[in-house]
This record gives structure tokens, C-alpha cells and sequence, in this order.
């Protein structure tokens, strides 16, 4: 049919009755036509909640399938579903931080202990942003003993580092205290973070920090957190280690074993240094420049510079890594901040993951199942020594250590210092408390508060409200009830509103009634409020205790907040490849590299002796290998 306009009204000049393509036989193929692949409304809200917890296109449409019955009954592909996600996606996008800000506002409702900041370029985009909850602030005063930090993982839109400030619980699990996004990772950035994330703490610095080598995040620490102690992450020094000295050590299995054995098991400063002393005068590396690199590294990662500080069960960055693969799992690394906020929040109960608590729960059984390795003798004096039985322990490798022991005060010291790292007893110390055989409990003394505190790691607000009564919910409990019994009725209903059209028809009639009635309690309660506002105002008697005080504040911050506008979005450049652990933290033997030229292993094509002497004679696929 073809139309053209003529004045005020159209007509049609031409109009074919018969079809001009031949027909979809199959149902199933309908739905690759461009009229007919296209998604009811109220199924697009269905995929809204799908896609609200991360599940695949893909995944949607198995869903789908199963409630038409099969794929082939669904009348759209997965594409369409991709397609519409894309679209509806993008739409949240334009006006990313604004709504993030209104959203941070609306939380400070239910919890007035949030807290966020951000700051704007010359342009007034975002250029860092920081938020933490209140209840993480109020635990944070519970375990600032130990911080892990990372800046490892990007999940967003504009390409800006993700930077979770994690703890560790009295379970041994990571928990969050914070997450911040910074434009890049330079020294300004990261002092302004660390300075906010110190207001939003009171004040309270954390005792121990784990990161990993970054210069920048060094320099950032020892301008904030001066009397902290800052420890490198041991995983990646040695993946560059790897890289530097593999190949050496790949032909000198002797020299691998020593280097490992003097990082690992020197349990005392000067014991590290008289160890690697003698270790590269052994194997004849003085000279080696990698190994004067690392041993100018030792006092930002080797454990005898940090026997006595409490890193408890930690010498990486895996509490942050952790937390950043659980958010590759459910996080499209291309979200707004906002969404990549609201999974962050539903993320709070996959980051205390199950996992790490059996390992933890499991630390007081393994070091008890290690004590029937060990054999101890007196020395006397209180002195007492612990040994292998046979071969290596894991943990503590081969060598003897010695426990002093005060039975009158109950006090026991051993080399290993686990105590002092863990917070726990070590092995060789129950070993002694079994030889002496007069030990029937564990000395309180030995059993710290920071693992058998009595609240539950993430705490309400302790500092209620002055207005608040005692003996009735909060405001945010109250909501979570209503809105559980408001799920569980409406629930119920819908089972027999979806039996037909009609019923839904009734449904569909009475939400709009709701709706329109909703929208008009909302005006009549914002009406009110501007004139107790207005009031107050003409008054001009606002005391410091007035109820709106707080609220006029809020409006201002919003005021401000307006003000923000979205970070420069980066081009896509696919999602950066995953750097979880998968090596371990001693030097591993490589892979040797064969030439493809004479076969010999300590040499590659490249560098062949033959090859280079006789150059005529070698094939031209591998001259240029």
C-alpha cells in the first residue's frame, strides 16, 4: 500500500491485496519476522526482574521456554531479548549519576548512618566517588586491626577502577567497608580517597594494610595513614620474580628450594639476612641484578619483617581479589555506577562467602591435626624445642622451632609467631602444652576478643535517634514488614488474577486505581511538608533541635548533587582479562623452552647458536621463529 498526503488529509494511491512473499509455514518461524518479533509489555517487566539479577539473555529465554511450554513457542529470539536489554540499558545510562546521588539520598532515609562523597573535575563530571553503609561503619570499629585494598578490577562504563576497602570478620570472612570509584589511579586520587574514607570512619585509622605494589597507592598511605602498616602482596612480587629469575632457576632446582625456603621460613629479621647472605654466595648470585631488586624489596613483603603484626591468615590481596571475582560473576562490566551499586548492595551475603569461613573454621583443626608431625624435647630452662617428625610440614617447612614457656604465668612464646599473625595458637605451642601434660585449658590469655566477639558482624546502628521510642521497630523495619506482607498478599492474588483476560482485567483496574491514589497521598504529604518548610522559614526561629533541620540540609545536598554530571564514558575494549590467583607464592619450576632449531632447552629459536653461525642452512619458516 503506498499513501502520499494531499492538504489536510492522506490518501492512498496505490494498494496490492494480494501478499507479495511467500508464507512462514512453520509457527516456530514467525517470530523472525520484523512485525512479529516483538515482546508483550507485561512480559518486558518479567525481564526487567530477570535482568535485575544478572541472569544472561540466554538464561531468559530457557526461562521463557519453560513457561511457553518450549523455545519454539516463544514468540521472540533471544537476540530480541538481548536487543531490548541493550536498549533499556542504555536508557539508564544518560543520567547515570544524578541518579545514583538521588538514590544515595533516598538511603540516608533508612539509614542515616550512610555516607558517600564524590568529587567533580573542572567540568563538574564525577571524577572519584566513595560510599559506605552504616553498618559497616559501626563494625569497621570492631576489626580496623587488618584492611585488604585493591584496585585490580573495572566494571563499569567509563572504565574506572573499582576500589573495595575489605575486612575480615570474626569468622575469618571478607567483609566490605567501603568501595569507592577513582577516574585513575594516581597519588591525588588516591589520598582524596583515603582522607574520605577516614571521615567517613571518625577518624579511626586501620592498624595493618595489605595492597598490592602500586607506588602511587604507597605514597597515598604514608600521607594518610602514616602510622599504619603497610605490607606489599606477596603474590604479585613473586609472579614478577617468576618472570625475572624462572628461567635461571628453571635449570637449578638447588637454587629454587633455597630462595623459597629462606622467604618462607626465616622467622626473624636477622635471620632473613644471614640466610640470604649465605644463599646468594652459595649459588654465586651477588652480582645477579634481579636478586639485589628483590632483596631491596624484603621490607614491604617477606614474612620475618611482619612476624609480629596481625595479618591474619593473609599475605596477598585475596580478601579484595575475592571480593572482584564474585563481582565479574554478576556484574556486566559495562554498567552504569548505579546499577553496579544496587548489585553491589544484593552482593553482601556472596562476598561472605562459605568458603572462606570453612577455612577459617577449619584453622584450630589443622593446626591440631599438625601436632602429630612434630615430636618436642626439653631443653630445659622453659625452653623447648619442636621438630618434624619426617620430611616437611606444610606451613612451617623443615626446621626445628623453639617455644619458650613461663607454666607460672601461663605465658608460651614460639618462633613462628603465629599468635601474634593469626591470632590463634600455633601448632608448636600445643605440642608443648601436650608434652608438659599439666596443661588442662587454654589460658584466657589466649583467646582474643577480635574472634569471639559477641555482635553479629554487620550491626545496626548502635547511636539511635532522640526521637526515636524505645520498645517499637524503626522506620526501615517497619517498611521491610509491610513490604512482606504487601509480596505475600499480592502473590496469593495473582495466582487467581493470571487464570484468564477478564481476571486480569480486574487487576489491571484496580492497580490504576491504586496507582492514581498512591500519586495523590504523595502531593498531599509534599504539599504539607513545603508548608511547614514555608512556615519555618517566616518564622526565622529554627533551633538547632528542629525536626526539619535535617531535611533542609538534605534538599541543599540534592541542590548540589544536581550539579554532578557523568564521568567520560571509555570507549569498549571487552572486559579485562581475570587476574584471580592461580599461582602460588613461592618460585615455581617453568616449563623449559625447547629450540625448534637444535632441540637444546636453555635457549630459544631465536638466540640458536646454530642458527646464528649457520644461517644458510636453516629453513626459512624457521629463520624468523
Amino acid at each position: 500500500m503506498r499513501i502520499k498526503r494531499s492538504g489536510a488529509r492522506w490518501e492512498v494511491t496505490q494498494f496490492v491485496e494480494e501478499h507479495t512473499h511467500e508464507f512462514v509455514e512453520k509457527f516456530a518461524l514467525k517470530k523472525f519476522l520484523r512485525s512479529h518479533n516483538k515482546i508483550p509489555k507485561e512480559e518486558k517487566k518479567f525481564i526487567d526482574l530477570l535482568s535485575n539479577v544478572n541472569l544472561s539473555s540466554g538464561r531468559i529465554m530457557q526461562i521463557m521456554a519453560e513457561l511457553y511450554g518450549s523455545k519454539q513457542n516463544v514468540p521472540y529470539s533471544t537476540k530480541t531479548i538481548s536487543n531490548y536489554r541493550a536498549q533499556h540499558s542504555e536508557e539508564r545510562k544518560i543520567k547515570d549519576i544524578p541518579e545514583l546521588l538521588k538514590y544515595f539520598e533516598k538511603l540516608k532515609e533508612d539509614d542515616p548512618r550512610f555516607y558517600y562523597d564524590y568529587k567533580l573535575d573542572d567540568d563538574n563530571r564525577v571524577e572519584n566517588i566513595f560510599w559506605v553503609d552504616g553498618a559497616a561503619r559501626d563494625v569497621y570499629k570492631l576489626y580496623n586491626d587488618c584492611i585488604s585494598f585493591d584496585t585490580t578490577f573495572m566494571t563499569n562504563q567509563y572504565n574506572m577502577p573499582c576500589a573495595p576497602f575489605i575486612g575480615i570478620n570474626r569468622y575469618g570472612q571478607s567483609i566490605q567497608l567501603g568501595c569507592g570509584f577513582l577516574r585513575n589511579e594516581k597519588v591525588a586520587n588516591f589520598e582524596w580517597l583515603f582522607r574520605t574514607f577516614l571521615v567517613a570512619m571518625d577518624g579511626l585509622h586501620p592498624l595493618n594494610i595489605i595492597t598490592d605494589q602500586d607506588v602511587a597507592m604507597r605514597t597515598a598511605i604514608e600521607m594518610v595513614f602514616p602510622d599504619t602498616i603497610h605490607r606489599n602482596c606477596r603474590w604479585h612480587i613473586m609472579q614478577k620474580v617468576q618472570e625475572k629469575i624462572g628461567p635461571m632457576e628453571a635449570k637449578r632446582e638447588d637454587l629454587r628450594r633455597d630462595f623459597n625456603d629462606v622467604i618462607d621460613y626465616s622467622v626473624t629479621e636477622e635471620e632473613f639476612e644471614t640466610r640470604w647472605a649465605e644463599m646468594i654466595q652459595k649459588h654465586d648470585v651477588v652480582d645477579n641484578d634481579h636478586f639485589k631488586d628483590i632483596y631491596d624489596l624484603r621490607k614491604c613483603f617477606v614474612p620475618a619483617y611482619f612476624m609480629k603484626r596481625f595479618f591474619p591468615f593473609l599475605q596477598t590481596t585475596a580478601c579484595s581479589e575475592g571480593f572482584n571475582a564474585v563481582l565479574k560473576q554478576y556484574i556486566s562490566p559495562h554498567e552504569s555506577l548505579l546499577n553496579f551499586f544496587k548489585q553491589y548492595m544484593k552482593l553482601q551475603e556472596k562476598i561472605d562467602s562459605a568458603e572462606d569461613g570453612h577455612d577459617f573454621m577449619g584453622m584450630d583443626k589443622l593446626e591440631l591435626r599438625k601436632i602429630t608431625s612434630y615430636n618436642a624435647r626439653d631443653c630445659g630452662g622453659g625452653v623447648f624445642e619442636v621438630f618434624p617428625v619426617q620430611g616437611t610440614v606444610y606451613g612451617y617447612g623443615r626446621r626445628t622451632y623453639v617455644v619458650d614457656v613461663d607454666l607460672e604465668n601461663l605465658m608460651y612464646n614460639c618462633q613462628c609467631c603465629k599468635f601474634y599473625k593469626d591470632g590463634i595458637l600455633c601448632c608448636h605451642i600445643m605440642k608443648v602444652m601436650s608434652y608438659i601434660g599439666e596443661v588442662r585449658e587454654i589460658p584466657e590469655h589466649y583467646t582474643l576478643p577480635r574472634w569471639s566477639l559477641p555482635p553479629p558482624d554487620i550491626v545496626p546502628s548502635i547511636v539511635e535517634p532522640v526521637q526515636r521510642k524505645t520498645g517499637k521497630m524503626s522506620r526501615k523495619d517497619m517498611r521491610l514488614l509491610r513490604y512482606g506482607n504487601l509480596c505475600n498478599d499480592f502473590s496469593k492474588l495473582a495466582v487467581g488474577l493470571a487464570v484468564s483476560e477478564k481476571t486480569k482485567e480486574i487487576a489491571d483496574k484496580h492497580m490504576i486505581a491504586m496507582r492514581k491514589e498512591l500519586a495523590a497521598l504523595k502531593k498531599a504529604n509534599a504539599d504539607a511538608l513545603k508548608r511547614r518548610k514555608n512556615k519555618s522559614v517566616a518564622t526565622e526561629d529554627i533551633s538547632d533541635s528542629s525536626p526539619f533541620e535535617g531535611r533542609m540540609d538534605e534538599d541543599v545536598s540534592q541542590s548540589i548533587n544536581k550539579k554532578a554530571k557523568d564521568p567520560p564514558v571509555t570507549a569498549a575494549k571487552g572486559r579485562p582479562c581475570s587476574k584471580r590467583k592461580k599461582g602460588g607464592l613461592q618460585l615455581k619450576k617453568p616449563n623449559p623452552t625447547t629450540c625448534s632449531v637444535c632441540g637444546e632447552i636453555d635457549h630459544d629459536a631465536r638466540n640458536c647458536p646454530v642458527r646464528l653461525a649457520n644461517p644458510e642452512k636453516i629453513p626459512f619458516h624457521q629463520f624468523f621463529q
